[in-house]
Formats: C-alpha cells, sequence, structure tokens
C-alpha cells in the first residue's frame, strides 16, 4: 500500500470519529437541555468523549507524520476546531457535575432530606485507624451516605476517602475512583477494622492499660477510671460480651486499678450477701456509688465555702502581727 493510500486510509478513519465525537457533543445539548438532565447518562457520554478524543489525538498524529509539509497547516486548523468543540462539550459536562454534586452532598459534611423536611447538617468525624472507633463511625457514614440514591459509587468512594487520615488513607491508596473499586475499598476496610475479635482485643488493651488509682480519697481519679473502665465495658456489651461470664477474666483487670480499701468494702459486701463468686458488674456499681458520693460530698463542701468568706475580721489570727517601732525601723522595708 503507497503512503497516499495509507494517509486515505486514516483520514477516513479520522472522519469516522469526528462524526463520532459530533453525534456525542449533539446528544450532550440535547442532555442538558433537559428540564432534568440524568447525570449518569452526561459521565457516561464524557467517558465516550474523552475515549474518542484519544482515538482522534492517534491519528492526528499519524496523518501528520505522513502528509507534506504544506498540507500540515490545513490539518491542523481543523484539528484546532475540533478540540475546541471537544473542549467545550467536556467543560459543560463538568460544570454539571461539580453543581449537582455540591447541591447534595460536601464531602464530610452531609445535609439530607427526609420526608420534605431538612435535618441539621450532619458533621461526619473522620477516622485515623483507632479499631474501637470504627464501629462507631462506619454505621454514621453508611447512614449519610451509601443510602444516598442521588450519589453515584464514584462519588461515595470519593467522599469515603476524604474522611480518612493517615495509615488508613494509605490503606486504599493504590484503589484509583471507580464503581469497582468502591467496594472493594469498603471489602479492605471492613477486613482490616471490622473484624469482632480484634476489637474485642482492642478494648481489652484499654483496660489492661487502665491507670491505677491508689487513693480512696482521689476523686479526680475515680471519676477517669469508672468513665474508661465503663466506656469499655459497654462497648464489649454491644458485641455481645456478657462481663458477668467472664469474671475471672475483669476481675483481676480490675482489681488491679481500685483502690485497696474500695476492694475490701466490695468484697466485704459480697461476703455479707452470700456471693461466692466476684460479680463484675456489682464491683463497677461500687466504684460508682463510692465516686459519685465523694463528687456530692466535694460540691456540698464547696458551696459551704462559697458562703463563708474567710476575712481578717472573722479570723484574728491572720492579720499581720504589729511589731515594736525600733524592730520595724531594723527590719527591711517589704513591698
Amino acid at each position: 500500500m503507497s503512503v497516499d493510500e495509507t494517509v486515505d486510509r486514516n483520514r477516513r478513519n479520522r472522519g469516522v470519529v469526528r462524526a463520532a465525537i459530533t453525534n456525542v457533543i449533539k446528544s450532550v445539548e440535547t442532555e442538558l437541555a433537559k428540564e432534568v438532565s440524568d447525570i449518569e447518562v452526561l459521565k457516561d457520554k464524557l467517558n465516550i468523549l474523552v475515549k474518542r478524543e484519544t482515538d482522534l489525538q492517534t491519528l492526528y498524529e499519524t496523518i501528520n507524520g505522513q502528509i507534506k509539509l504544506l498540507e500540515l497547516e490545513k490539518e491542523v486548523e481543523h484539528e484546532l476546531e475540533y478540540s475546541d468543540s471537544i473542549i467545550r462539550c467536556k467543560d459543560k459536562i463538568q460544570r454539571f457535575i461539580d453543581k449537582h454534586r455540591c447541591s447534595n452532598i460536601d464531602a464530610a459534611v452531609i445535609t439530607r432530606q427526609v420526608n420534605n423536611t431538612k435535618l441539621p447538617r450532619i458533621v461526619l468525624d473522620k477516622f485515623g485507624g483507632d479499631i474501637r472507633k470504627f464501629h462507631e463511625f462506619w454505621p454514621s457514614f453508611e447512614a449519610a451516605v451509601p443510602d444516598n440514591p442521588s450519589l453515584t459509587r464514584v462519588e461515595k468512594f470519593n467522599y469515603l476517602r476524604s474522611l480518612l487520615i493517615r495509615g488508613v488513607a494509605r490503606a486504599i491508596s493504590g484503589l484509583t475512583l471507580t464503581n469497582e473499586n468502591y467496594d472493594k475499598a469498603v471489602e479492605v476496610l471492613k477486613d482490616r477494622f471490622g473484624q469482632k475479635q480484634a476489637v474485642i482485643s482492642a478494648y481489652m488493651k484499654t483496660l489492661l492499660s487502665s491507670q491505677p488509682v491508689r487513693r480512696i480519697n482521689d476523686t479526680l481519679g475515680l471519676r477517669n477510671l469508672y468513665d474508661e473502665i465503663n466506656n469499655s465495658i459497654r462497648s464489649l456489651e454491644s458485641f455481645g460480651i456478657d462481663i458477668d461470664s467472664y469474671g475471672n477474666l475483669f476481675y483481676p483487670i480490675l482489681d488491679r486499678c481500685i483502690p485497696v480499701e474500695l476492694m475490701l468494702l466490695f468484697n466485704r459486701d459480697q461476703v455479707v450477701k452470700g456471693v461466692k463468686g466476684p460479680v463484675v458488674s456489682d464491683l463497677i456499681n461500687v466504684l460508682k456509688g463510692e465516686m459519685e458520693a465523694r463528687e456530692r460530698y466535694r460540691a456540698k463542701i464547696s458551696k459551704r465555702t462559697e458562703l463563708i468568706p474567710i476575712t481578717k475580721s472573722i479570723y484574728p489570727f491572720l492579720r499581720k502581727p504589729k511589731l515594736h517601732p525600733l524592730i520595724e525601723a531594723i527590719l527591711p522595708r517589704q513591698h
């Protein structure tokens, strides 16, 4: 086949691609002219347009390398005309997609509509890899994003990535933004952070690392200890762990953290009740009762102190003693 025949064949192929691009542009204009445009259709058109643009560019390069220099100027003019049309069409589609996205959701801030009632804006917390937080993060994300019918899976994937930080973001960084990869990303996250046994182990480690309180009159320490224990216990119960059924496991952990005097009170009470084995829930209630009693007492003392101001007239011993004038003259003046 001669060079001229090859050029003619490539030009015919170019004509076919140009015609296809023209049809795509016309269909985009028709879709955008509708009262309610279909964003999924426009996204498909954009993908087709990008593919056809690549095909056309390849043909341009091939033809330009085969034709004579005198013909090159005319070819470049035609190229620019089609390139401008493609660019304008892609911009129109992208602007529509961006406008649609902003009107429905804003990365980590989601506004939901229920029964035509606008609910308050919900701000989703970012997830940084703490396995104990995943079972709180994921239901919140699912309620706000996957249940939103106006979002594509690619958009959901994009919003999911915006909420992941540190090492979690790196876990799915190799997945490109596609519908299929959204499902893969969800699978990766659930497999890494959603395993029940791994979450239970994480809470057990939290209990084991609890800071012991040595003095029974350390009210603030008792409060912090109770909050930490209670949060971990409640989370474990949400995974079906009955703390009283695992008393032999939990009791030594709590015994290490709770003041000796309080443990003595608890064991004395268990003996009086005739309880053979330690009941963990009872021990937590004893800790709670002691902590709340001390907080209440401290509040009363503080209030009483506010009502009785300390003044020199009430407490004469607080007055500065008077010295002999000669002694005052010798002593240095204090400012």
